[in-house]
């Protein structure tokens, strides 16, 4: 296969769109949000929404949500800025605002057990996901204590690192990790499920 003139094999051609398409989100990342009273734009709905089906799959694999992922290079959308899409229908918003609230949980217990610091390395965006996450409006039960379980990781991670070693939140979490996945990872797989006709 030839492009410009140059031949070049599969994998060179995938390894350019894939640069091209991680160049295109970084340029996505920092020009087009979604925010409330804004034309949404239906483009990066669906790069949220792909991004939370690729957090449930990979979390399937576990029995409670797993923080250690690709934070940076797969997920990598401002997903604090897709908490409250007002003009999404209601179905579609609630999967978006707790895909973003699991992502965002996962992303906090990533710090908290040391493996990472993608959430709090770049003190703006740390900070724009505390107010997001603060300005949240009351969705149901569910969404309501997922916000809860995620406001008490952002507030341990606010402590003094010497202080949450041994603190409570390490009994509370493992409470908190199970029932995030299995009301939200394991709901959705099951939910979608249920939509196929029987065999």
């Amino acid at each position: 296969m030839r492009i410009d003139g140059n031949s070049f094999s599969f994998r060179s051609q995938f390894v350019l769109l894939l640069k091209a398409f991680m160049s295109d989100t970084s340029k996505r990342t920092q020009e087009s949000r979604v925010t409330c009273g804004s034309e949404v734009d239906w483009t990066e709905i669906q790069r949220v929404e792909r991004d939370i089906c690729l957090l449930y799959h990979q979390l399937a694999d576990y029995s409670y949500i797993m923080g250690d992922l690709c934070y940076g290079e797969v997920f990598s959308l401002p997903y604090w800025e897709y908490l409250q899409v007002e003009e999404l229908e209601p179905d579609q918003r609630r999967f978006i605002c707790d895909g973003c609230l699991v992502m965002l949980y996962a992303m906090a217990l990533d710090v908290l057990d040391g493996s990472g610091n993608y959430l709090t390395m770049d003190r703006e965006r740390y900070t724009a996901i505390r107010s997001a996450v603060d300005c949240l409006q009351p969705n149901g039960y569910d969404t309501d204590r997922l916000a809860s379980a995620l406001k008490k990781l952002l507030q341990e991670i606010d402590r003094n690192p010497s202080e949450i070693e041994g603190s409570v939140y390490l009994m509370d979490e493992v409470t908190d990790m199970t029932w995030v996945h299995e009301h939200f990872v394991q709901r959705y797989f099951t939910e979608r499920a249920s939509r196929f006709p029987p065999t």
